[in-house]
This record gives structure tokens, sequence and C-alpha cells, in this order.
């Protein structure tokens, strides 16, 4: 396609116009396409996610953080399937849409374990200090999103039995990112955040939950005036 033109005026022809068709042509145009609007598209979904994890959380700042561990996990699955997929299966590059597909169904599901996570903590933080809350609700949620991360994966694993290399890499590039998901972004990460900002994370739709104050203790009364 670059060569065409200088080809022509070469051999003579002047004003000529050139088309180009088969396979190889049609697939340059749809990852030329999907390269094109990569970013507004990548943009767009973070700014829905953004906007409903706000909506869901009734906060601020959650959100922003909550978002950033998905993204992050984002690209540590990717460097894990490419990694894998040189070192190990000997797959020369990922196919173009495999990370774009990836990472919008790993920031959608990573979305919904945040919503389960934190609000469990939330809730617990309407007795307790926020790091107790923590200690206490991270164990019970991390439990369900562990358990359904495994099933979840072994489901997008069984793409793999497809002969095709495109859903080999998406079976790899899911299986992986939804375990790196549940068992350390959701039950380490996110609580650690939680923990980290505390209160203000909650602020505002949170901003009334407080520890309630312990019940007070019974009066003693002396040994020699009970009855």
């Amino acid at each position: 396609r670059h060569d065409l033109p200088a080809l022509a005026r070469a051999a003579g022809l002047r004003g000529a116009r050139f088309e180009l068709a088969g396979q190889t042509v049609l697939t340059g145009d749809s990852i030329g396409s999907v390269f094109a609007d990569l970013g507004r598209v990548a943009l767009a979904i973070m700014a829905v996610t953004l906007v409903l994890l706000a909506l869901f959380l009734r906060s601020v700042l959650a959100p922003v953080y909550l978002l950033a561990a998905s993204v992050l996990a984002v690209f540590a699955t990717l460097g894990l399937t490419i990694g894998i997929g040189q070192h190990i299966l000997g797959y020369g590059s990922l196919v173009y849409f495999v990370p774009f597909a990836a990472g919008v169904l790993l920031v959608s599901l990573g979305s919904d374990y945040n919503v389960f996570v934190v609000g469990r903590i939330w809730e617990e933080a309407r007795r307790r200090p926020v790091a107790d809350a923590v200690a206490v609700a991270t164990p019970q949620a991390s439990r369900a999103i562990t358990t359904a991360g495994v099933a979840l994966a072994a489901s997008f694993a069984m793409l793999a039995v497809i002969p095709l290399e495109q859903f080999r890499q998406i079976a790899l590039a899911m299986a992986l990112g939804v375990i790196l998901d549940a068992i350390v972004v959701r039950s380490l990460l996110v609580p650690a955040l939680v923990a980290l900002f505390g209160r203000l994370g909650m602020w505002p739709g949170n901003r009334r939950a407080r520890p309630e104050p312990a019940p007070a203790a019974p009066p003693r009364v002396p040994a020699g005036d009970q009855s």
C-alpha cells in the first residue's frame, strides 16, 4: 500500500487509483479502526464504571481508587498473559482484540466485586471502627468472591477447547484475570485501600456511618448490699 504510488509513477501511470482487497487488507483496516478508537472507548468505559460505582456506593473518593485497582489488575493480567503465551505456549503476540475484550470484561466483573466487598465492609463500619470492620467483613466476603472467581475462571478456561488461537488467548487472559482479581485484588488490595482511606472514602453517602457506642456496663453492686 505504501509503495504503490511510487511504483505507478515509475511505470508511467499518472492519476491512477489503487484499491486493495483480500483478507490481509480487511484485517488491517479492522486493526486500524480499533486502535484509532481505543482511547475514546477506554475513557468512556472508565467514565461509565466510575459513575456507576459512585451511584451504588454513594461515595466520591472510593470509586476512584477502586477503579484504579481494577485497571492495575487488567494491566497485570495482560502482562502475565503475554509472558505465559510467549515463553510457555509459544504465542508470538496477542490477537489485536484480545486485550480490549479481556480488559472490558475484567473491569466490569471487578466493579461487581467492588460493590460486594466494599458494601459489606461499610455495613460493618456502621457498628465498629473501619479497621475492625475490614477485619470482620473481608474474610466473609472473600470466601464468596474466591468461590465465585474460581468457578468463573474455570468457565472462561473452557474457551480453550475451541481450536482457534484467539479463543485460547481470551481463555488464558480471562482465567488469569479472574483468579488474580478474586484472590489478590478484592481479598487483599481493596480491603487495604478501604482501611487506608477510612471514613474519608465513605463520604458523602455514608458520612453518618459511625460506630455505635458500646452499651454501658451495669453498675456494680457492693457484696454487702446484695439481697
